[in-house]
């Protein structure tokens, strides 16, 4: 009975490695799992075949060299699966990010006469991207916060999914309670669930969460130093071109697709010019409008651009870009430092935006990065962080008075966001070998009717560096 057995499968061991010797193109994905699925019940009939001829020496050497030889083939053939089975893209090519989690806080008593509570912050899943919460103490029934503040809770990706933020409290009497809120949407982040009482009750436990996460990364440029811009070396023209930058958007002088109503003007109109603190990017109104289409838009206000998509000196696959600039705070302003590829809009990563146009912006203080993703022209996800301050990461809030280092680095794997040195964000990249040039600009969000006068429209360029390491 083995031997027969054993002369079944031999012409089917025979046959497959015969198979595995033919061209690797001749074999298709699917033959190939077929064919797999044939060395797996050769592989298991060989192993019969073993167990019953432990009385017959020379069938039991012959079907051991049988079964090794299969293994080596049914190895190869996993080796080539696995080569044709490229694993999915997540990110769809640019178009898709993985949705954000969510953040909640936990349920939580104190001790009576507790003097600090400890609030638990939990992400329901690992996210692609950095996450900030928000978190506030305030008064409840009897209990007091002090003070009444809120604190910021850092998720870097790969952080533990729960943290604890520490509060200063009184007047916990038994019953009595304090009550804990997110403020604000996390950035990078949803929020879930609602506020939280926090009850003073004899017995309760209320311990930090030991934080294990990483500590914000520093600077350090990827790649070589490929352009050093400074006020007198960096060169600008209406057309841009080697080691020129445009004062226009690869498309075009307007933006009316996110309700621009500045005109990015032209040299001769004094958009950039060379200021004793730095290169000057100005906004102002108009004397009179621009008019641009048929039937034409009018534009009230000057806006202005450094654009690198002529310029190939500041284009990189990976690598850095650091700014130092000084921020305009004029209301219905809206500065930016960003990226693009030169295969045209989305993707986009925006480095920082200042969105004077917004109500709640704080000049001095207020930060936004975002990446924005998909393809001709066609939006099709955005993942922003519009929350944090200057203070969340402990710096001074002088971004309109004192100049400041932005930078941000594209690797393959990650796109990092650094202020003054400091790690702000860090985000999956989704963008696999994009061709990215920097964009430097000062936009304008005005009514028309808008005197646009409040505050200084100037953001101060004072150096521009760029590496590349690819």
């Amino acid at each position: 009975m083995s031997l027969s057995l054993f002369r079944l499968v031999l012409p089917v061991v025979l046959g497959l490695c015969g198979h595995l010797a033919l061209p690797a193109q001749d074999m298709s994905l699917k033959q190939a799992k077929e064919l797999r699925e044939d060395t797996r019940t050769a592989e298991t009939a060989l192993g019969e075949i073993i167990i019953q001829s432990s009385s017959n020496p020379p069938l039991l050497k012959n079907a051991t060299l049988a079964k090794d030889a299969l293994g080596r083939a049914s190895g190869r053939l996993d080796a080539y699966i696995n080569g044709l089975e490229k694993p999915e893209d997540i990110y769809a090519g640019g178009k898709k990010y993985p949705a954000p989690a969510n953040v909640s806080l936990g349920a939580v008593n104190v001790p009576v006469g507790a003097t600090v509570v400890h609030v638990p912050v939990t992400l329901d899943k690992a996210s692609p991207n950095t996450v900030i919460a928000f978190v506030r103490v305030f008064n409840g029934r009897g209990g007091r916060a002090v003070p009444d503040t809120t604190k910021p809770v850092i998720f870097r990706p790969g952080d533990p999914l729960t943290k604890s933020i520490a509060f200063t409290i009184d007047g916990m009497s038994e019953g009595n309670t304090v009550k804990a809120v997110q403020p604000a949407v996390p950035d990078g982040g949803k929020r879930a669930g609602n506020g939280i009482e926090i009850s003073a009750t004899e017995g309760a436990v209320n311990e930090a969460v030991l934080d294990t996460g990483r500590a914000p990364l520093a600077f350090v440029p990827l790649g070589e130093l490929r352009y050093t811009g400074t006020p007198e070396t960096i060169q600008f023209d209406d057309k841009g071109g080697p080691n020129s930058f445009s004062t226009s958007l690869s498309h075009g002088r307007t933006q009316p697709g996110n309700g621009e109503t500045g005109y990015y003007g032209t040299v001769d109109q004094g958009v950039v010019t060379r200021g004793p603190e730095g290169l000057v990017l100005t906004s102002r109104r108009l004397e009179k409008p621009v008019p641009v289409g048929s039937p034409a838009t009018l534009y009230p206000f000057l806006a202005s651009m450094l654009s690198g998509h002529r310029t190939p000196e500041t284009q990189f696959k990976y690598g850095s870009v650091e700014w130092v600039v000084k921020m305009p705070n004029r209301k219905d302003s809206w500065p930016a430092l960003w990226l693009v590829p030169t295969g045209g809009w989305p993707p986009e990563i925006d480095v920082y935006e200042g969105f004077g146009y917004n109500g709640s912006w704080r000049f001095n203080a207020s930060l936004s990065t975002n990446l924005h993703g998909g393809t001709n022209n066609n939006r099709t996800f955005t993942r922003p962080a519009m929350s944090m301050r200057m203070s969340t990461f402990g710096l001074a809030d002088t971004l309109d008075t004192e100049f400041h280092t932005f930078a941000v680095t594209v690797a393959p794997d990650w796109i990092t966001m650094f202020i003054d040195g400091v790690e702000t964000m860090r985000y999956a990249n989704p963008f696999k070998g994009e061709n990215w040039y920097p964009l430097t600009n000062v936009a304008v969000k005005a009514l028309p009717d808008s005197a646009y006068a409040d505050g200084s429209g100037d953001m101060i360029l004072r150096s521009l560096k760029i590496w590349r390491s690819e």
